[in-house]
């Protein structure tokens, strides 16, 4: 897991070439303008925009992806996300939707918790469990974020 700030100006210092390139992409939009839904940014990497609200993290399943990693940019609101620091253990988790590239559990072992505020981003390599859009301070709010997803295979 990596977690910086588009706004950073360092932000790209060790990251992989194609995800400081998404960054730099990103920051040349008007996130806010981004209107909810898939948007391509070439033929292999393309973004989800969407507007959750958040929920407790009781009430959410924690994911992971074997083929994509996310980089989860939050656009307004606040967020926090789980996040599994061990090895899954894949025998907790529902069968794996290859479709979508995803499979869920009812809970992470061995988490952390991370909060983000507009212009953060979060990247998660397969198999990193997250549970995404989970309340802060207890207080649901609707949230607006991106979600970029990129084939592992070009890191």
């Amino acid at each position: 897991m990596i977690i910086s700030s588009l706004i950073n100006p360092n932000f790209k210092v060790g990251l992989p070439k194609v995800i400081a390139e998404v960054c730099d992409y990103l920051n040349t939009l008007d996130l806010k303008a981004l209107e909810t839904g898939r948007h391509d940014i070439n033929d292999q990497i393309y973004m989800n925009v969407m507007e959750p609200e958040t929920a407790e993290s009781s009430s959410k399943k924690a994911e992971l992806h074997h083929d994509y990693l996310d980089i989860q940019v939050l656009i307004q609101g606040t967020e926090n996300i789980e996040v599994g620091v061990t090895y899954p253990d894949l025998t907790q988790y529902e069968d794996y939707n290859e479709a979508d590239d995803y499979q869920l559990t009812a809970d992470i072992e061995n988490k952390f918790t991370v909060t983000l505020t507009p212009k953060m981003f979060a990247v998660f390599y397969p198999y990193e469990p997250h549970k995404p859009c989970c309340v802060v301070n207890g207080k649901p709010e609707k949230i607006k974020k991106l979600v970029v997803k990129v084939p592992v295979s070009l890191v």
